[in-house]
């Protein structure tokens, strides 16, 4: 995240206030490792079917191997990874099945913490005024001219979405929803391409203006589409691939 323009940076971090996510413990020292692998896997720098280097991430923090390795028990136990005993771990590789039956609980999951932030009784102000700024921020990096970082898509989206859990209150809705997400992290940075990014970011002002309005019903249903259209991408982009593959 030290890459990240500034503006990314103080969003994340105000998302994750307003929100309330710092009255949590700290992480520990293997939590917080774990945590920047999945962002790296999410943000695509590691890819499905690729090795994680053991010593290459304890040189990055400067520690021992095992904090890295207790790191990546974490990981495998939330299914990012797959540790292969002498063999190390590889980011995992979703079947097609895996795929679809994850996304359809997410739509769900998300369609039902939207809709209860958009019947909230009494929304914090500041969350509401931070959603909006985070979605201005969100369709800057869809429209810019040049092409952005897709880990400053994701870590604004992800503040956004912080904050539509925060609003709604549902923290133990959350877990689940946050434990089928990190089951796709490796999946982002590949559907979102630019094109898409700008489709994204539409959809996801709408369900914000959703929120702030109160519209449960929109809420949901729009909450819902967000992901059940990245499924509909992966499955154009899988198709294009054996397309290519099946090619002369």
């Amino acid at each position: 995240m030290s890459a990240f323009d500034p503006d990314i940076r103080a969003f994340a971090a105000r998302a994750e206030a307003i929100a309330g996510v710092g009255q949590f413990p700290p992480p520990t020292l293997p939590g917080h490792i774990a945590a920047w692998i999945a962002d790296r896997i999410q943000f695509g720098d590691f890819k499905p079917g690729e090795a994680i280097r053991e010593l290459a991430i304890a040189d990055h923090f400067d520690v021992s191997r095992g904090p890295v390795r207790e790191a990546l028990r974490l990981l495998d136990r939330d299914r990012l990874i797959t540790l292969r005993g002498r063999k190390g771990a590889i980011v995992r590789e979703l079947t097609l099945e895996e795929t679809r039956c994850l996304f359809l609980i997410r739509a769900e999951l998300f369609a039902a913490q939207a809709g209860l932030a958009a019947s909230a009784p009494a929304p914090s102000p500041a969350a509401l005024e931070a959603m909006t700024d985070g979605m201005d921020l969100l369709m800057k990096l869809a429209n810019a001219p040049q092409e952005t970082n897709v880990g400053e898509y994701i870590m604004v989206r992800r503040g956004i979405a912080t904050l539509i859990v925060g609003i709604s209150g549902a923290w133990y809705l959350a877990k689940f929803s946050r434990a089928f997400e990190n089951e796709v992290a490796m999946l982002w940075a590949s559907i979102l391409r630019p094109e898409r990014r700008r489709e994204s970011a539409s959809r996801w002002a709408g369900l914000c203006k959703a929120i702030a309005n109160g519209r449960r019903g929109e809420a949901e249903r729009l909450a819902r589409d967000l992901v059940l259209e990245s499924l509909a991408e992966i499955h154009r982009l899988t198709a294009e691939a054996e397309h290519a593959a099946s090619a002369p």
